[in-house]
């Protein structure tokens, strides 16, 4: 039997990095970065009147974010891995091990061996599903049952993988269990013939949005189910926090910025806030940015509201879990990004 749920669009995540007006500037491993980062996404689809949410933690550090000690990932048979994730909803749950350099047969030969310590330390069987093969890279996907009591499987999970401490944006990972449609991911990413992880954990969820011309609010702290956000204070770095919210609509139709809380960063005066843009190119039609900057002090008003025609034109299909999965490895990649407003 195959296990199936509702995934987020973690692609539109890169668009954003893609079309916005924010300049990035990507850091090799190499270069000094912060070695905690923590954000979150929230993705509305105007065509299919589904909104996606996910918060999400990443680290260069072991001692902060990290696969359960049952778990090796610096074994020979993962030099040429670029990517492990392991998912939970309570539908089903899935794992997924990324290769490059390697072919479809030895993948799966590699991916078998690993298998086993990735069952035991996470306390669920697998069933291999699908090997293929896209744009050189291998995905060996595995398959196997959900997680009914969701909310103490997450909790039991934090206390394997995450530093007891780090609060800030994990403190939204239980509130957001609590959702029909949750989910969980532990995953790792690195370059090919190295073994400098990128760890990171994820939770989200998906959910209908109101139809209409709007104007359409998106209560953000409403949707993590929490009274406020506070950043972590191991995501600052020389003073700032990496520590982000990102926003972005999808729509067929023209779509307007109306407000947002807190208001627009106002640079060099005010950098705590939002920066709006409007990309020129579909599919997305606004993007937002939410920044702590250097102010690590609470919100707790997290908005945006904008103008634009929600209307489902079709349903949003029904994913295999791991489908989905190989897009989030963008998420928690081996570079990491630092943002500056222009």
């Amino acid at each position: 039997m195959k296990y199936k749920i509702l995934m987020p669009l973690f692609m539109l995540l890169s668009a954003f990095l893609l079309t916005s007006g924010i300049r990035v500037q990507i850091l090799d491993a190499a270069e000094e970065e912060p070695s905690f980062a923590e954000s979150i996404s929230v993705t509305v689809n105007c065509t299919t009147a589904e909104l996606t949410i996910f918060s999400t933690v990443d680290s260069i550090d072991v001692s902060l974010v990290h696969f359960p000690s049952e778990v090796n990932l610096n074994r020979s048979e993962l030099i040429d891995a670029i990517s492990i994730i392991v998912a939970f909803s309570r539908s089903g749950s899935g794992f997924l091990i990324v290769f490059n350099n390697t072919d479809a047969a030895t993948a799966r030969s590699l991916a078998d061996t690993v298998k086993g310590s990735i069952e035991n330390a996470f306390n669920v069987g697998f069933t291999w599903n699908i090997t293929k093969i896209k744009n050189s890279y291998v995905y060996v996907e595995y398959i196997g049952p959900g997680k009914m009591d969701l909310t103490e499987y997450i909790s039991w999970l934090m206390e394997k993988c995450l530093a007891p401490d780090l609060k800030g944006f994990t403190l939204t990972f239980l509130p957001m269990s609590s959702e029909e449609k949750a989910f969980v991911e532990v995953g790792a990413t690195k370059e090919s013939g190295s073994f400098n992880w990128v760890y990171f954990m994820t939770v989200g969820y998906s959910t209908s949005t109101p139809v209409g011309t709007g104007p359409h609010k998106i209560d953000i702290l409403d949707l993590l189910n929490v009274e406020s956000l506070t950043p972590s204070n191991y995501a600052s770095y020389k003073g700032w926090f990496a520590s982000t919210v990102q926003f972005i609509v999808v729509s067929n139709e023209t779509v307007s910025f109306l407000s947002s809380e807190p208001g627009l960063v106002n640079p060099p005066t005010q950098l705590k806030g939002w920066l709006i843009n409007i990309p020129t190119q579909p599919p997305a039609q606004l993007i937002a940015q939410f920044s702590f900057a250097n102010d690590p002090t609470p919100v707790d008003r997290l908005s945006i509201t904008f103008s634009g025609l929600i209307i489902p034109e079709f349903t949003a299909p029904i994913q295999l879990i791991l489908l989905i999965l190989a897009i989030s490895v963008t998420l928690a990649a081996r570079k990491r990004l630092r943002v500056s407003f222009k």
